[in-house]
């Protein structure tokens, strides 16, 4: 199987696995009255040892020969006519755009969340139209995504969203209870990161294809807890958004492999000189 199919599909059948093991974890692995985890539990040893393994697998699997792209960002995640990947694409922005509005409203909410929330809806209000637009230039090989805004507003939206979850959870004593989610957060970061690189000449394929996988994984694994709507919607556009990413770029390496460009800037048309013409008779 081609690697643009296979790690994509193993990260979230690994991470459906993790989910599993995470639930599993949740429900053994806490006393009941207080919650503090139950040390030696196998269910929390269990993921540990196979996230452990799976990111092992990440390392080796991601491995290869990447040349450089000649054509930039346009070239590595160009997707021409790719309706499933366009779809994809749009979904997870729309996702975002759920997230926007179920933010607003628990600030406006009763409960009153914090203004930081406010921030984060915000920004993946303004993320949604970023992922539209990238997913039309790739979809259409217009080759408009070098030095590139709508690549790292995502990234930007990830930096609000790790500080909004990690002040629900610093006062919570026990690590356990949210490590998986600043994993997937802070891998979901670094993989937008490095795929925005490519729009700045900073292109590197290997961390770029490692922590999108790692954050699809982390991702479904912390599916699990007990998160609200709006950053469960988070969660769905971070593994619709690095899966499509992650599986264009190791197609258009692999083409660009063998010998085939994925993309090539369209050549300008030449204006023909009709002014100064002289015509003889």
């Amino acid at each position: 199987m081609r690697k643009e199919i296979l790690l994509p599909v193993l990260a979230a059948a690994g991470g459906g696995v993790g989910c599993a093991l995470r639930i599993w974890g949740l429900n053994t692995a806490f006393e009941p009255d207080t919650g503090l985890p139950i040390p030696g539990m196998p269910a929390t040893w269990a993921l540990i040892l196979f996230s452990a393994a799976m990111a092992v697998v990440f390392l080796l699997l991601c491995r290869g020969k990447y040349l450089p792209f000649p054509g930039g960002y346009d070239q590595a995640f160009t997707a021409r006519g790719s309706t499933l990947y366009v779809g994809v694409m749009v979904l997870s922005g729309f996702l975002l755009l759920g997230a926007a509005v179920l933010n607003v409203l628990s600030v406006l909410g009763p409960q009153r969340a914090s203004f930081t929330r406010l921030i984060l809806a915000v920004m993946c209000f303004i993320s949604f139209f970023c992922v539209l637009f990238t997913a039309k230039n790739n979809f259409r090989g217009a080759g408009r995504g070098r030095y590139s805004f709508a690549l790292l507003m995502p990234a930007y939206t990830c930096c609000v969203w790790l500080i909004t979850a990690y002040q629900v959870r610093a006062g919570d004593p026990v690590q356990l209870d949210y490590i998986y989610e600043l994993f997937a957060i802070i891998a979901v970061l670094l993989g937008i990161y490095f795929t925005a690189g490519f729009s700045f000449t900073r292109g590197r394929p290997y961390p770029a294809c490692l922590f999108s996988l790692l954050g699809i994984y982390f991702s479904i694994v912390t599916l699990a807890d007990d998160h609200d709507l709006a950053y469960n919607l988070l969660y769905g556009f971070s593994i619709l958004y690095l899966m499509a990413s992650t599986a264009t770029l190791l197609r258009n390496a692999s083409l660009l492999r063998q010998g085939r460009l994925p993309w090539q800037p369209a050549p300008e048309k030449e204006e023909e000189e009709t002014e100064g013409t002289t015509h003889e008779p």
